[in-house]
């Protein structure tokens, strides 16, 4: 899962030049709208362009000089916008992400914990693949972040840190109210987390290589999460 939260360490030529416009009260004018907008579909370029290389080759093997050669770019042109390797890769992974706020506006507090890891669940699986490259990536980042030694972005490792205390949460208000299943919430969110993003790998992989073989039925996997976190029966379980 991840948080829209684009304009984190961004680096824009345009800001300079937008913030002097709105500093003097007067409207931008109709070529610096346009320049505006050339710039904003450039960076947009970058990043989708990007986050397809690095789903498909991974972070290491994917350099600036790559990304700029399939936008046709030059590199100078990708530090325009991002400063270095490591905040556009930051960049690919923040900006599809789902913010904590969107969640809780999405399943509320109202509803039951159960429910609601379930419904959680779906909404990851539905974002994935409607972004299927950013899927791939942000899921492997995740099974990533539980290795010794790998290195993570600050922005995603901490995004991670929130979307753990969340589920910790979830599960521990849960338990109280007799819907989720008894033990140490905090191991709870972190098998929940692991098991969610681990399918979303698999399913974003199948969908995006055609492969067969793949457990890709959300519907199943969904029930499964219910099964496994509730301690109450389905309302349509046999």
């Amino acid at each position: 899962m991840g948080e829209t939260s684009a304009d984190t360490g961004e680096h824009l030529t345009s800001g300079a030049a937008t913030a002097a416009a709105e500093g003097d009260g007067a409207a931008p004018s109709p070529r610096e709208l346009r320049r505006q907008r050339r710039i904003d579909m450039s960076r947009e370029q970058i990043l989708d362009t990007a986050e397809r290389l690095f789903a498909e080759r991974g972070y290491h093997d994917t350099s600036l000089k790559d990304v700029a050669s399939e936008c046709e770019f030059s590199v100078g042109s990708i530090y325009t916008f991002f400063e270095s390797k490591d905040l556009l890769y930051e960049q690919v992974l923040m900006r599809h992400s789902i913010g904590i706020e969107s969640i809780q506006n999405l399943v509320p507090d109202d509803v039951p914990a159960d429910e609601r890891l379930a419904r959680l669940a779906e909404i990851q699986i539905e974002h994935a693949l409607a972004h299927p490259a950013w899927g791939v990536l942000s899921a492997e980042i995740s099974r990533m972040a539980r290795s010794r030694g790998a290195v993570i972005p600050e922005a995603w490792f901490h995004y991670n840190e929130r979307v753990l205390a969340y589920l910790t949460e979830v599960i521990g208000r849960g338990q109280e109210a007799g819907t989720v299943r008894p033990g140490s919430p905090v191991a709870l969110a972190r098998l929940y987390f692991a098991v969610v993003t681990s399918f979303i790998l698999v399913t974003t992989v199948a969908e995006s290589s055609g492969a067969d073989g793949w457990p890709t039925d959300a519907d199943e996997f969904i029930e499964f999460v219910s099964d496994t976190f509730s301690t109450r029966p389905r309302k349509n379980a046999d």
